[in-house]
């Protein structure tokens, strides 16, 4: 039920921005939810209650979402206006209801303990390691995300907060029994029919299309007939391989190369260390004062009933971490520490190894400083070359020449389609950028030169100069002569089985044994349908349903039907005669023993959905936020 909970609180933005796209019709900031925000300091962007949402905090998360949108397009050209316009209104909301819940539940009195805070962090799977929670990973995952313990601690706390107000009401929500059993009957309930199956490949065709049934059907199809729009291009491509080789480095160069960077090369000496962690200093005393001369962590651990052993790993004089749990570093081997207290709680240290400095001999990196070497030089040669290269584009110097003056290559594709085929139906080579390529080939006009673009590894650049454009063009009618014959006498044939499957149906009465039927006339097939749900399934696993048989207007019609009616609907093959004989009743007792209580379980998510929706609206009107709507403007046209 947290999972539940949690997905409710957060939405993928990915799919919200999509929809905030939409709210800026209605007007994105003015929905009634915010007030006037000219109160409100610089520094804070939103406020709601007593919780109030800095100004960098907002911006840093507007930055992010707005980039992620960014790549989701895979290049697409959009208005970049309106992409900040949605984002931000769409964060507003994720915010301002967030914070509406974080400051009733301080009205409330709901508080997290120390005790579930810390048992929530080292649970989270990515801070851990082998299975356990790891703190030089935590602080590693926090300084990737350029997120400060504090925050994130409050930020924890603040979604704990959350989930206890909410998740009670999910949990307490019920299915009423009548709307378990309708859903269970409708989707239970099947039917039985007889059948007969009138492939319309059965039915004669004795002529040809006249020439205006033969246009008629070119015409309906035109589409099919249609090749897409190719465009013939000319690729100018900047690697940083290409300008500078690995082999073209000096050995001089590269011994240089190793003593100015000596601390690359040298690996320092490290410790692992393990720990402890209590609530209290008295805990932590009173755990450290059952230690007998040779105990480790773990049998102090075992002796006062602490809690596992916490790895954190080899660390360095210089890691992170090493500044948090203080003198436990400088700790002998096998030594425990006294008490250190960090802002997860007190600790006792242990250092289990210690590994000695190590230096990488000059020979045994040569060939790795070398590629750096060359990699580093590249790069500055290759950002140089760009510019070079915009300069000619913007001069309108012709691909070849500019290729020939800074080391560039030229790739000819005569023509490809938006699905990267050529004529022939083969996929055209593009090894240059997988993802951006096609999207900027086309939305480059003819005649013209796309902007220079990063390739994927981010180790050079190129370009596309769109040397053609082959319209979308209609094959000519008489190629396709066999395909249009082809189409119209299926459509025919299919016209006739439709006539025939009229007649038929005319003609069967109460009497009529629809099996007979299928012995007297060779073009039909005859088989019992069902028990069948309204989804063309069996109830059992082990019951299949002929394919061939079902259709959304056959069931549609089947379960609009009474004992006894007769209709005839198409099928993918033809037309199929069907006589409905039985209308069986849903029963919980031929089913597997889940089903019930699967449905019921799905009710009860939905309802708790929903009643968590209207939970954290009440919240919304409750506490009003106050925008800061200057700031907030700023950041949008900046």
């Amino acid at each position: 039920m947290m999972e539940f909970v949690r997905a409710r609180l957060k939405d993928s933005i990915a799919i919200k921005i999509f929809l905030g796209v939409l709210a800026l019709s209605f007007g994105i900031f003015g929905v009634g939810d915010f007030v006037g925000g000219n109160s409100l300091a610089p520094s804070i962007a939103l406020k709601v209650g007593s919780t109030e949402v800095r100004t960098d905090t907002l911006q840093r998360r507007f930055t992010q979402e707005v980039d992620r949108f960014r790549q989701a397009m895979g290049g697409q050209q959009f208005d970049d206006t309106m992409i900040k316009r949605a984002t931000m209104g769409t964060l507003l909301r994720n915010l301002t209801g967030t914070a509406a819940l974080m400051a009733a539940g301080k009205d409330m009195g709901v508080e997290v303990t120390r005790d579930e805070l810390r048992d929530t962090i080292i649970k989270l799977p990515v801070f851990q390691v082998d299975g356990k929670f790891s703190q030089t990973r935590f602080n590693e995952v926090l300084m990737s995300n350029n997120i400060q313990e504090p925050l994130f601690l409050e930020e924890v706390r603040g979604d704990l907060s959350r989930s206890a107000m909410l998740q009670p009401v999910a949990v307490s929500a019920i299915a009423p029994k009548y709307l378990i059993d309708s859903l269970f009957d409708f989707r239970n309930e099947t039917r039985v029919a007889d059948t007969l199956l009138l492939p319309a490949s059965a039915m004669p065709v004795e002529k040809l299309p006249t020439d205006e049934q033969f246009k008629a059907v070119y015409d309906k199809h035109i589409a099919e007939f249609t090749s897409p729009e190719y465009r013939k291009l000319i690729v100018l491509t900047l690697t940083a391989n290409d300008l500078v080789k690995p082999e073209s480095i000096e050995e001089s160069e590269i011994k240089a190369y190793y003593d100015a960077n000596a601390a690359r090369y040298t690996k320092p000496a490290s410790k692992n260390i393990s720990q402890l962690i209590f609530d209290t200093k008295a805990q932590a005393d009173a755990a450290r004062a059952q230690a007998a001369p040779g105990d480790n962590l773990a049998a102090i651990a075992t002796k006062a009933k602490a809690g596992g052993v916490i790895d954190l790993g080899a660390l360095t004089a210089t890691s992170p971490l090493v500044k948090t749990i203080g003198d436990a570093f400088k700790l002998p081997a096998h030594e425990i520490s006294q008490p250190i207290q960090t802002p997860l709680g007190w600790h006792l240290f242990e250092v289990t190894s210690e590994t000695a400095e190590h230096v990488d001999s000059f020979e045994a990196v040569k060939d790795a400083a070398r590629k750096n070497i060359a990699a580093d030089k590249a790069a500055d040669a290759v950002y140089e070359a760009s510019t070079r290269v915009e300069d000619a584009m913007a001069a309108g110097t012709p691909f070849a020449d500019i290729a020939k003056s800074v080391g560039g290559h030229i790739t000819t594709i005569e023509a490809v389609n938006q699905d990267g085929k050529d004529p022939k139906g083969a996929n055209v080579p593009n090894e240059i950028d997988p993802k951006n390529f096609l999207a900027t080939a086309f939305q480059t006009a003819e005649g013209k030169d796309s902007r220079l673009m990063d390739t994927p590894a981010r180790d050079g650049y190129y370009a596309v100069h769109v040397e053609k454009v082959t319209p979308p063009t209609p094959k000519p009618i008489e190629e396709l002569r066999p395909q249009i014959v082809a189409l119209w006498e299926a459509e025919q044939r299919t016209a006739l089985a439709e006539a025939e499957a009229a007649k038929l149906v005319a003609n069967i009465g109460a009497s009529t044994q629809l099996s007979a039927l299928a012995t007297a006339d060779k073009r039909l097939s005859y088989a019992p349908l069902g028990p069948t749900t309204r989804f063309g399934t069996g109830l059992q696993s082990d019951h299949l349903i002929d394919a061939q048989r079902v259709s959304p207007d056959v069931l549609d019609r089947v379960f609009k039907a009474k004992p006894g009616d007769v209709f005839a609907a198409k099928v993918s093959s033809g037309m199929l005669i069907v006589r409905l004989k039985e209308i069986v009743e849903s029963s919980p007792e031929a089913l597997p023993a889940g089903d019930l209580q699967q449905i019921e379980l799905t009710l009860r998510n939905e309802i708790g959905s929903n009643l968590i929706d209207q939970m954290a609206k009440a919240f919304e009107d409750r506490y009003p936020a106050e925008m800061n709507q200057k700031i907030i403007d700023a950041m949008i046209a900046r």
